[in-house]
């Protein structure tokens, strides 16, 4: 008989292990819900991010298309200056209305203004100068003179400057007012 209380004890100690077992392993349905929560947080991390990727690639993309030209047009404002000074040039040379002279003026004057109003189409705007505060974002000085105006105000403007869509393109070169 001790043989057969020692099988019902042993089976007895065997289903207590395997009931042990199962209270100590956890739950299938609560180890899947664990890990289906980490899944999703890992998704919208994810998803976060590639947003934010998406977000700064169309910004970086409307800059480049805003502003992607900034060399060439900064280079053809060069070109701008030399149409000015042909214009200047030409009307200090004097011709009378109707002279070759004066006609040559009048075309190099319509392809600056069509040139100008090309640069504006573009987002390109002249930065104000004369008799305004000195502005060191906007103007860059390289002298001064003496005069009756308050200090820093723009006596002379020695080039224009010029911005594209607000952002300084090139800084006006100006003269300043000192007492």
């Amino acid at each position: 008989m001790n043989t057969d209380t020692s099988k019902e004890s042993s089976g007895a100690t065997e289903e207590q292990k395997e009931g042990a077992e199962a209270s100590n392993s956890p739950d299938p349905v609560v180890e899947l819900q664990g890990k289906l929560q980490e899944s999703e947080k890992k998704y919208l991390y994810l998803y976060s991010e590639f947003e934010n990727f998406r977000r700064r690639n169309e910004r970086d993309r409307a800059d480049f298309l805003k502003f992607g030209h900034e060399g060439f047009l900064r280079d053809l404002l060069q070109v701008v200056d030399n149409f000015e000074r042909a214009v200047t040039h030409a009307k200090s040379a004097g011709g009378e209305k109707g002279s070759p002279l004066a006609q040559v003026c009048q075309g190099v004057e319509m392809i600056h203004y069509q040139l100008m109003e090309t640069l504006k189409s573009q987002g390109v705007q002249a930065v104000s100068a004369l008799g305004v505060k000195f502005d060191p974002a906007f103007h860059e000085a390289v002298g001064d003179e003496a005069s009756e105006q308050e200090a820093g105000t723009i006596l002379k403007e020695i080039q224009k400057g010029y911005t594209l869509h607000g952002k300084l393109l090139r800084a006006a070169r100006v003269i300043v007012a000192k007492n």
